[in-house]
């Protein structure tokens, strides 16, 4: 169904309602959207009600001509209302790479909301500042060519190392490339530019103030987001990394059954009674 909010039509679908199971909110990545989530949703309604939203400017939600519209304290905000006023809380909230960075953002400033967070592939931010402004230079480099040529830039961002992979079917290599080509390009342009990795806030150093039961998640082979991860579970007190072998960036998609299994375990250990 959409919904208004703070001015943006957003679109969530909430799956199931089995008031005996717990919630659990999932966050897609980087051009992706809910349909993302559709080869997982039979398995996981067995233990709980899963909630997909569309992100800003992806799917079927609205986007923005204002590029400052998909800064992260805007879209943390919208999520933040979404959840508060539309779900039953406190559910688990899991974002997997950009839905990452934005489920942590969102654990961060309302804990309240949030019985358990997971989190696949995804990062606290950039630190150095010289990395971070280099960043936002390839963001924007990214944005340009996604206006001037979005079938171009869909061609080369499926070659990026990160998404290499012997585990994905042939139907999910289908479904991916069909949720990117439905995209918006202006709106994906502009979350680049918006909520970019080199534009969100560094929270490496509020990590520590996670106290709920978080969940990491990484491919073997993604060995830079397995770095990060590894130092994000560092510096959370309550946090438990998981690698998965043969495995790259898109952990849920590549090891489907183990990375159900796992969240699964996870939840039942953490439902609160």
């Amino acid at each position: 169904m959409k919904i208004k909010v703070r001015g943006i039509q957003y679109f969530y679908q909430i799956h199931q309602q089995n008031k005996d199971l717990p919630y659990l909110v999932l966050l897609h990545g980087f051009m992706g959207s809910s349909q993302s989530f559709k080869e997982l949703i039979p398995s996981l309604s067995t233990f709980c009600n899963p909630i997909t939203i569309d992100l800003l400017g992806h799917g079927e939600t609205d986007g923005s001509e204002m590029h400052y519209r998909f800064a992260s304290r805007e879209q943390t905000a919208d999520i933040i209302k979404l959840i508060s006023e539309q779900f039953q809380y406190p559910l688990f909230l899991y974002g997997y790479s950009m839905g990452g960075r934005l489920a942590l953002q969102i654990a961060l400033q309302r804990p309240d909301l949030i019985q358990g967070l997971i989190l696949e592939s995804t990062t606290f931010g950039i630190e150095n500042e010289q990395e971070r402004q280099a960043r936002q230079v390839l963001d924007a480099q990214r944005a340009d060519s996604i206006s001037g040529n979005f079938d171009q830039f869909l061609k080369e961002w499926e070659l990026l190392p990160i998404f290499e992979s012997n585990s994905l079917h042939k139907e999910a290599k289908i479904l991916i490339k069909e949720i990117q080509k439905n995209q918006t390009p202006l709106w994906i342009s502009n979350s680049l530019l918006g909520f970019g990795t080199g534009n969100m806030p560094c929270v490496k150093n509020e990590l520590d103030k996670l106290a709920m039961p978080v969940q990491l998640f990484a491919g073997e082979n993604d060995q830079k987001f397995t770095n990060v991860m590894a130092t994000m579970q560092n510096r959370i007190s309550n946090a438990t990394l998981k690698i998965f072998e043969n495995a790259n960036h898109r952990v849920h998609i590549e090891q489907i059954e183990e990375f159900v299994k796992s969240l699964k375990k996870f939840i039942l250990t953490n439902t609160l009674s």
